[in-house]
């Protein structure tokens, strides 16, 4: 393992190969328009190349994170971004020769192929370069730089894209394969264990799993459909970015404290954040004013996302190493699905019957989670850890700085 630096500065690299990743997936929406616009001259067709990289990313982000098993894990999410990278690139050099649509989209599906498994190997990174008394510190820190890397890239990719759509996209890309550079190395310390036939999903994780999905549907339906929440207010539609900004910045300041505070959640703080984050979900949903959606968007963006990070981190301490990037794989293509089938919810229905299932899930969620806490009978301990593993390491109770 990568030793030769600080173990502070393995946990800030990481976080900027975390932010760095999410380059091409954020400013893909606006470069891949553009370019459709050059090709085709309707913007439209651009959701075309967006929605075959997001099909081939949930198609191939397990069997793609399997064919790594017996392979260097470094060596194996490098070639995964130099594949994305180059099929970038192709992207770019098919829109610059004003080349049939059919290539942008098929290009973008082999970008979008491994996309999924190159996100379980760079998660899983950080189980091998950062501590465990510094994961959940770590963690909140990736949640922040992919947060900025959403709120400037399709800044940046429209500012590019204006002068030429091939140099947006070519400029993602490379952007997009620097984590290959900036990540540490990570020796593989020992041969790769074998396997047992049992699934991916590990024993207890389910419970983990269901929660990030439920939390990034809630999210997922205020981002989606801000623009649906403000006309529903009678408000202008430019109204709805005041709605995702809210919800983008208490996700910032949420994922910070998270950070500042590096702890393992204990059972009943679990539960009050899914419960904010229903309560949150409800205002919203009941759509009565601009504040309230604004006060339930920022409950959300608080107390939602940085439990999704923090999801990641109890699922990753039920697995062993050798397939731990399936797992993560997994998570990412289930929190992607969840955030396709609100899409999908709010364009066959209305963003109203949407915002109620997506409440209506996390209340399940708090109902389920406390149903298994009282089941177990808290064993006696005001503290004690929901759902964790005994073989998990043990995460410091004090707020002191890890630093």
């Amino acid at each position: 393992m990568d030793w030769g630096v600080s173990k502070d500065c393995n946990s800030l690299r990481w976080a900027a190969c975390y932010g760095l990743f999410s380059v091409p997936r954020a400013g893909a929406p606006i470069a891949f328009a553009l370019a459709a616009l050059t090709s085709t001259g309707d913007a439209a067709d651009g959701a075309k190349v967006l929605a075959a990289m997001t099909t081939a990313q949930l198609l191939g982000a397990i069997p793609i994170a399997r064919l790594g098993r017996h392979i260097d894990k470094s060596s194996f999410f490098r070639i995964l971004i130099a594949i994305r990278m180059a099929a970038m690139l192709a992207c770019a050099v098919a829109c610059a020769a004003h080349a049939s649509i059919h290539i942008l989209i098929g290009s973008a599906a082999v970008a979008g192929l491994v996309q999924g498994a190159a996100f379980g190997y760079l998660r899983d990174a950080a189980n091998q370069l950062v501590e465990p008394s510094r994961m959940v510190k770590t963690l909140g820190f990736g949640v922040i730089a992919a947060e900025v890397t959403f709120l400037i890239t399709p800044i940046f990719s429209a500012a590019l894209g204006s002068i030429s759509a091939a140099l947006a996209i070519g400029a993602i890309a490379i952007i997009g394969s620097t984590p290959a550079i900036v990540l540490p190395y990570i020796d593989q310390a020992t041969p790769p264990i074998a396997l047992s036939g049992k699934g991916v999903i590990p024993r207890g994780g389910e419970v983990w799993l269901a929660c990030a999905c439920v939390n990034a549907a809630a999210v997922s339906a205020i981002e989606i459909g801000a623009v649906s929440i403000a006309l529903g207010l009678g408000l202008r539609p430019e109204h709805g970015a005041v709605i995702t900004g809210t919800l983008c910045v208490a996700s910032l300041v949420g994922s910070t404290w998270m950070s500042i505070r590096n702890r393992q959640y204990p059972a009943y703080h679990v539960l009050i954040m899914l419960s904010l984050a229903t309560a949150g979900a409800a205002l919203v949903t009941v759509n009565h004013s601009l504040a309230a959606s604004l006060l339930g968007s920022a409950i959300v963006g608080a107390a939602g996302v940085p439990l999704v990070a923090y999801c990641s981190f109890e699922i990753g301490n039920r697995v062993t190493a050798e397939i731990r990037p399936e797992v993560f794989s997994l998570l990412k293509t289930a929190t992607s699905a969840a955030t396709i089938l609100i899409s999908a919810l709010i364009g066959w229905t209305s963003i109203a019957i949407t915002l109620n299932i997506a409440t209506a899930l996390l209340a399940s969620a708090v109902l389920g989670l406390l149903t298994r806490l009282l089941i177990s009978g808290f064993r006696g301990v005001r503290g004690s850890k929901l759902l964790v593993d005994p073989a998990a390491p043990d995460m410091p109770r004090s707020h002191h700085n890890e630093n």
